[in-house]
This record gives structure tokens, sequence and C-alpha cells, in this order.
């Protein structure tokens, strides 16, 4: 690759990558935040009993896992592109893989739960399982990874279902949900390894594609943003690749329309998904991608420390429900799960409405930014492996 080539590559740790990836951890935060603090008795993505406030808060944080999934496999490409050997590169991704599944396991159970042992295979179990995934595929020819990885996500509503060798496995790698597993016990898996690995794998193969400065490649990420919304709408009009909206009247059939599923992940979402997150990408590339605006630098600075970020907001969005319910007399008992499934449902004279959530979240991620610049200052100081991991 030349020179000038090279130099319209986005940079790995700058600009538009960033916000987006911020952009993607603040939403996750809202969600995490409505899940410990909501008075709400219903599912918010339940048509007949949500209203569009609670729908939509839900709702918006589906771009938060396929972004991570996408934009983690085009960071690998990033490092590739820098000058790491494709035989380091897989080491790399590997262990980050092995670590990621060690965390979620071991650490981020208890964040979830306060009880010690509790677990379940979350989003950071998934990215993890991705990671080792790409690790092994990182010599493939880009062009045939990325039409394995389309190809997977195309035809991964045909795999629902058609049980892999053990019930195990099936829920481990392909349709997720509780399963008895040896040595472990009943456990919920909430994302499957192959579906979500898909997006990396595609995110890591397509990225020489649009990884690019530029209005050029700005304008490539809008026009695939629209064609995948497109696609979407058509697929869910005719009832393909996730289904059709259930008969409701008015504003209700509209909400019915876009209510996409996510566990596991259809193809309806995976488009709808990814293309909100190009259009969102496009938007901040075609302004600047190096000098981010003022009003944008929080998230910045949230994207570029994800994993911190994860970490830490687990821990204080629990710890603000422990405080609240202490002083406020909420029923304790809602904060600590046990069994496979939490009961996600707060009992009586538990938590706030929805502007409570927003507030809440809010001053989350007020704390959160100094917390997050000091220690992305930290790893630009000293940039080791383990803070690589980090």
């Amino acid at each position: 690759m030349s020179t000038a080539v090279r130099d319209r590559v986005w940079p790995a740790r700058d600009g538009t990558l960033d916000v987006v990836r911020g952009l993607i951890v603040a939403l996750m935060a809202l969600d995490h935040v409505r899940i410990f603090f909501t008075s709400a008795t219903f599912d918010p993505t339940d048509v007949a009993a949500t209203d569009w406030g609670y729908f939509l808060t839900r709702g918006v944080t589906h771009l938060c896992a396929p972004g991570f999934f996408f934009i983690a496999g085009a960071g690998a490409w990033l490092m590739e592109r820098a000058g790491m050997p494709r035989a380091a590169l897989a080491r790399f991704l590997a262990v980050r893989g092995l670590w990621l599944i060690a965390v979620e396991l071991l650490v981020f159970g208890f964040a979830w739960s306060f009880r010690p042992g509790w677990m379940w295979f979350g989003v950071i179990w998934g990215l993890g399982a991705a990671f080792i995934l790409l690790a092994a595929c990182v010599g493939l020819p880009k062009r045939g990874l990325l039409g394995l990885a389309c190809a997977f996500v195309l035809l991964q509503p045909l795999l629902v279902g058609r049980s892999l060798p053990t019930p195990a496995l099936d829920a481990l790698f392909v349709s997720g949900g509780v399963v008895e597993l040896a040595g472990i016990g009943t456990r919920l898996v909430l994302y499957p390894v192959l579906p979500w690995a898909a997006l990396m794998l595609a995110g890591f193969a397509s990225a020489p594609l649009w990884l690019r400065a530029g209005r050029p490649a700005a304008a490539r990420l809008l026009v695939a943003g629209g064609v995948m919304i497109a696609a979407f709408v058509l697929l869910r009009a005719i009832g393909i690749g996730g289904g059709a909206a259930e008969p409701f009247a008015g504003a209700k059939a509209v909400m019915s329309f876009i209510n996409i599923r996510k566990y596991p992940p259809s193809l309806q979402f995976s488009l709808a998904t990814l293309g909100l997150l190009a259009l969102c990408a496009g938007a901040v590339a075609w302004r600047s991608i190096r000098d981010v605006p003022r009003l944008l630098q929080p998230l910045r600075d949230f994207g570029r420390v994800p994993f911190f970020f994860y970490a830490v907001h687990l821990f204080l969005i629990h710890g603000l429900a422990l405080l609240a319910a202490a002083v406020l007399g909420w029923p304790l008992d809602y904060l600590f799960w046990s069994g496979s499934w939490p009961n996600l449902q707060p009992p009586p004279g538990y938590g706030v409405g929805l502007a409570g959530v927003f507030a809440v979240w809010l001053l989350v991620l007020a704390l959160l930014w100094p917390a997050c610049r000091w220690f992305g200052g930290l790893k630009r100081r000293h940039p080791s492996f383990l803070m690589r991991l980090l």
C-alpha cells in the first residue's frame, strides 16, 4: 500500500470510530440503568403493554451489540494495517478472547448479580469467543472471509432451531437460550457465538473497503446504511428473516413493524442496526475524523476505553441502585439476582419512572467521563500488552 493511500486510512485511535464506539457504550449504559432503576413492570418491547418512551429507550440500545462486534473487527484490521504481523495479530486476538471470556465468567457475573459465583454468557463472552474465531481467520483472503460472514448472516435464520449434536453446543454457538452445561449447571446463553462472530468477521473483512478518511468514504457509509435500512423495510414487510409485524392498528402498528428480534439476532435485526450505525458513522465522518467537535468529545473519550467503561459502569450502576434502594426503602432483594435467568420485573414499590432513569443515566455518564479520560491517558502513556487488553 502506497504512502498516499495509507495516509487516507482512518487512524486506529482517533475520530469517527472512537465517537461511534463511545455512542454505543453510552447507549448501553442507558439500557443497564433502565434495568436497575426502572419501576416499569412490563417488557419495554411488549407492544401490547409498552409505550413509545420505554419502547424507544430499549430499541435504540439494540445498536450496541452489533456495533461492538462489527467495530471490533474493523479495529483488528487497523492493527493489521499498522504493520502487526498476522501471526502476532492472531496471538493477540486469541489471548484477548480468552481474557474476555474469563472476566465475563469470573467478574462480570458478580457485577450483574452481586452474588458470588453467579454467571451468564453475555456480550463479553460473545466478544471473547468471536475474537478467538477471528484469530483463526486473519490469514484468509478478505473477500472470501466477507462472503462467508455475509452468508452466515443471511442463512442464520435457517439454522436457528436446527440443533447441533447437543443442546449445549446449539445454545452456545447458534440459538442461545437456557441450557444445562456440564460442570456449570443451568445457565442463560444470551450471545451464541456464530451469529455475533459473523458480524465481527464482516467488520474485519470489509474494513479496507470503507475505513478511509474523507467525504467519499463517508458517502459510501451513508449509501451502505441507506441500502441496509431499505433491505430491512422490504424483508420486514414480506416477513422474511425475522418474521412480520403483529396485527396492531395506528401508532402501535408502527411500533410492531420496527420491533425486531435480538436474541438470537435475526437478519432483519442485523440489517436495521448495522444500517443505522453506518448512517451515524457516515454523518460523523462527513464533518471530520480528526477534529472531533467539543460536543462529541465525551463520546470520543468513552470510545477510546470501551472495556474500562464496561467494567466500571456495571459496578457503578449496580452500586448506585443499592444506595438508592437503601435510602428510599426499595426492596433490596431485587438487586441480588439468582437462578439462570434474572427476574427483570421490579417488585411493587421499587424504582423510578422513565424521567428518573434518564436522570440517573446522565449522572452515570458524568461520573464516568473523567475516569475514562484519565484511563485513556494512562493507556497512551503506557502502551503495554496488558494495557492493550484493557
